[in-house]
């Protein structure tokens, strides 16, 4: 199967339909595939959208032309594309925010050139982590909401105000794809000082939460963490660690321990807005 984004695989559909959500992966023949969020809103009723992606199987223009007007039919006003797609102004889209990027750990160069392209300062806290002699230990998240790690993220996802899928959604991945989604946790005499969780999707493996205490940023867990996380992914045979959008105003500091990592930053395809908008959305407009 070829790389995509986690929005994009299959089972991010059966996760938020296990959720009571919709979602619905649409083939678009020769053209590829996308998956397909649909929210009902108080005024606006049903709108459908599609994260990530569509995921293209051919670059032929005219076979993407008819897969877009095949996702216009579906109910599709709002794409979130991966990657640049101009067919999509063609079709009517107009795009109504610009390209976010993501960071992505390429997992098939050898663990040498991986510690090569780390940054120097995050090299420096990967050997202060190893000097540090924390306990690694895996684990396989069951979906357990109450597991000590989405308790303490949660917390620490209110202390630092950012916003990220709900934790419900790692729980109900965990679920419908059984041993699929692992944690990594860094201990020391004490107890826990740092934890990741990852989502599989082969050939890719998505970072989801993590969460560090004092102790552990004192001793620079999560760069061992990550480390120890790309190693093992590698030897599964996984091509690539897809660490998420960098927000570089909103929480700089992560963005420079992703960037730091040796990650390739990629532009996606920004966001596109089919018009004309329903009526009911330009009737909220003009009142706005």
């Amino acid at each position: 199967m070829d790389p995509v984004p986690l929005q994009q695989h299959p089972r991010f559909a059966d996760a938020l339909c296990a959720m009571g959500r919709t979602a619905e992966v649409l083939d678009l023949g020769c053209a590829g595939r996308a998956v397909l969020v649909r929210r009902r809103y108080p005024i606006l009723g049903e709108v459908a959208y599609v994260p990530r992606g569509p995921i293209w199987a051919t670059s032929d223009r005219c076979a993407r032309a008819e897969a877009v007007e095949r996702l216009c039919r579906a109910g599709v006003w709002l794409i979130e594309a991966d990657a640049p797609c101009p067919v999509l102004h063609d079709a009517g889209f107009r795009q109504v925010m610009t390209p976010a990027h993501a960071a992505e750990l390429d997992l098939r160069v050898p663990t040498e050139e991986r510690v090569r392209r780390l940054a120097p300062k995050w090299r420096g806290h990967l050997r202060q982590a190893q000097r540090a002699r924390m306990s690694l230990n895996w684990t396989t998240f069951d979906g357990d909401p109450r597991h000590w790690l989405l308790i303490r993220e949660a917390r620490q996802r209110r202390d630092r105000r950012y916003h990220a899928l709900p934790q419900a959604f790692a729980s109900s991945y965990a679920r419908v794809a059984t041993d699929a989604a692992l944690i990594l946790t860094a201990s020391d005499a004490d107890g826990p000082v740092a934890g990741m969780l990852f989502l599989l999707h082969a050939p890719v493996v998505t970072y989801q939460i993590g969460w560090t205490g004092e102790r552990g940023r004192q001793s620079s867990a999560h760069h061992l963490l990550l480390m120890e996380a790309a190693r093992r992914f590698a030897g599964m045979g996984l091509q690539r660690l897809d660490l998420g959008t960098l927000d570089t105003e909103g929480n700089p500091g992560l963005a420079r321990f992703k960037i730091g990592a040796g990650a390739q930053v990629r532009a996606l395809g920004g966001s596109w807005l089919r018009l004309p908008v329903p009526r009911r959305l330009a009737s909220l407009r003009r009142r706005g």
